[in-house]
């Protein structure tokens, strides 16, 4: 084998085993070193959780986008919703009465979550209500529900067509989904090729 084959297979190697130097990995997926918080013996002893017990300590922002609150680091999908940005800006993370980690229902972060994250707000018609408003969730923006959900992060072109003429809302029988109007509709057809 040439010298010069050996030595690309080397640099390649060499380049292969430094990319999570490279780019910053660090053990968390995104790149972000958030260190471990100091435990605190005296806050929530031998509270019992679903998934087992406890430790007693601070609680920590976690996860790819900021928008986790919990006992110790977890790792999360690195996808950005608008509405991570209200835990950063309005959140509180802390336990509750019963030891558990998690945001503290404020009014203010209770409406950033309700107005959609602020830059990409909810939709919803007047008097569409119901218990709760509607949420336009999905990676990619293209689901209206009653709640958050995760969809596959692809990209088709009708799903611009939600955003910019959708009307996320509750029907008569209080099931959340799009309202049925024709741009709407002529923005889908256009953007699917007319199927």
């Amino acid at each position: 084998m040439s010298s010069f084959v050996q030595r690309h297979r080397f640099a390649f190697s060499v380049l292969l085993l430094c990319v999570p130097a490279l780019t910053g990995a660090d053990g968390n997926g995104c790149g972000r070193d958030i260190p471990a918080p100091p435990i605190d013996e005296s806050l929530a002893p031998g509270v019992e959780e679903a998934a087992g017990r406890v430790l007693p300590g601070r609680c920590v922002v976690t996860g790819c986008s900021g928008q986790v609150c919990a006992s110790s680091q977890v790792f999360t999908t690195c996808e950005w919703r608008e509405e991570y940005a209200c835990y950063g800006d309005h959140g509180i993370c802390e336990r509750d009465a019963s030891g558990r980690c998690g945001w503290r229902e404020t009014p203010e972060l209770q409406a950033c979550l309700d107005a959609g994250g602020g830059a990409a707000a909810v939709r919803a018609a007047p008097g569409g209500g119901g218990p709760k408003g509607c949420v336009v969730t999905g990676c990619s923006g293209q689901v209206c529900a009653s709640e958050p959900m995760a969809t596959t992060c692809e990209w088709r072109d009708e799903y611009a067509c939600y955003g910019e003429h959708g009307i996320c809302e509750r029907d008569a029988s209080g099931q959340c989904g799009w309202r049925d109007t024709p741009e709407l509709d002529a923005c889908i057809t256009s953007a699917s090729g007319g199927i």
